[in-house]
């Protein structure tokens, strides 16, 4: 693409022979225009949803995730971004040990638990210590044992890549759980 002025050029090839098209530059969105329809455009999205745990200082940690995604087979790698004032992030440094448990549709439950800011998440919560020392919560779905490789401020939230070096291949036969339009949402496997 070239800019030619305040017109935006493209270059179509048709056939053999080159065309410029141009197109009009589109009005600035307000900062706040676009957060709103950013989230409105995500609310209708489906996310598969995980909770990520971690052990701090004081105790564990954990958060209900839908912003999990696969990054990378080869080395494993996952990602999530958390919110600047997530108390679970203000835990997590790079080479924290974490574990994602990849919820089943039975588990709303605890996604629910999980996803209230600064809540004890563990005071009514079953979990034992990983080998590695994260907690690891009773669930049946996948779960990702793994260390924080890299954490990007990017604004209001932190990227967080995730390098995997264990997974628990869980039960793949249970219905998937998904949230959209501000609700849980159970989807087949």
């Amino acid at each position: 693409m070239i800019l030619e002025g305040s017109f935006l050029a493209t270059i179509v090839k048709m056939s053999d022979k080159l065309k410029w098209v141009t197109t009009p530059n589109p009005a600035p969105t307000s900062a706040h225009d676009l957060a709103n329809d950013l989230a409105t455009a995500f609310r209708g999205y489906p996310a598969g949803v995980a909770i990520l745990t971690t052990m701090g200082a004081a105790g564990p940690e954990g958060l209900t995730v839908s912003s999990l995604a696969s990054v990378s087979a080869v080395p494993a790698v996952v990602s999530v971004s958390l919110g600047n004032g997530s108390t679970t992030l203000a835990t997590l440094t790079e080479e924290s040990r974490v574990i994602v448990h990849m919820l089943d549709a039975d588990r709303a439950d605890l996604a629910d638990d999980f996803a209230v800011p600064g809540a004890d998440h563990f005071a009514d919560t079953e979990w034992v210590p990983s080998a590695e020392g994260a907690p690891r919560l009773e669930t049946q779905g996948p779960i990702l044992h793994g260390f924080v490789q890299s954490m990007t401020d990017t604004g209001s939230a932190t990227l967080i890549a995730v390098t995997i070096d264990r997974i628990e291949a869980g039960n793949r036969h249970a219905p998937g759980l998904v949230r959209m339009a501000r609700g849980w949402h159970e989807i087949p496997r």
